[in-house]
């Protein structure tokens, strides 16, 4: 099987690399800076580009890549901590980008292993390792969102072969792992899907279902402005 090549622009190198999923048949290589993005990403070489969209303190220079790696053989991700800026979003899309929030790298191994596009829309799902924990996690943030378009659950390959989901909170980091991915990354290796949802983490105990509401809150806020 050949090797996908990916090619990820960050200013903050080392924060990208400690960050970035294992992603299976990949071979990764790190840039850090915008032009650095453009040279490499013109020769062709790459399946995927992922590109910061702030190099400097105020730039948005990643929008400048987009621009010039537009028609690209290549999929192209903003990757931004702005991802639901609906004006970063609408910007990064029209240029040929999926838009992802820092917090969300962990869907890339999806969109690598499946070989499918991001999914624009569907519910939250929020996956919770511990079955045991299941109920008063449910109980915990359903009672403030609802469950008409929040599911709680462990049972993961299931909740996702329904294509239900645009986005899935993954809760097995919140026992304070610092990677920006946790099972659900490492778990879609295996799972094939024809669109991937969004996938963000939770890591602070003691916050978590606050955390999950706000990351579910700014998904579905966002998703109903399209």
């Amino acid at each position: 099987m050949a090797l996908e090549r990916i090619l990820v622009g960050d200013d903050q190198i080392e924060f990208a690399r400690q960050n970035f999923p294992v992603i299976p048949n990949a071979e990764i290589e790190f840039v850090s800076t915008p032009e650095e993005v453009i040279e490499k990403g013109k020769t062709r070489q790459y399946s995927m580009i992922v590109t910061d969209l702030n190099y400097t303190e105020n730039g948005q220079e990643g929008l400048t890549v987009l621009r010039k790696l537009k028609g690209s053989d290549a999929r192209l991700v903003l990757w931004t901590g702005n991802a639901y800026d609906p004006g970063i979003r609408i910007m990064g899309e029209s240029l040929g980008a999926e838009v992802l929030d820092k917090d969300e790298i962990g869907a890339l191994v999806g969109q690598a292993v499946s070989k499918a596009p991001l999914k624009k829309e569907g519910k939250v799902l929020v996956y919770v390792a511990e079955k045991r924990l299941v109920g008063v996690m449910r109980q915990s943030v359903c009672t403030v969102m609802g469950d008409e378009k929040v599911t709680v659950s462990s049972d993961l390959r299931e909740e996702l072969e329904t294509g239900d989901y645009g986005l899935v909170i993954d809760t097995s980091t919140m026992h304070g792992q610092k990677r920006g991915h946790g099972t659900v990354a490492h778990d879609m290796k295996y799972i094939k899907l024809s669109e991937v949802p969004r996938v963000a983490t939770v890591h602070n105990l003691g916050s978590v279902v606050v955390d999950i509401v706000k990351i579910a809150g700014s998904y579905l806020q966002s998703m109903s402005k399209d």
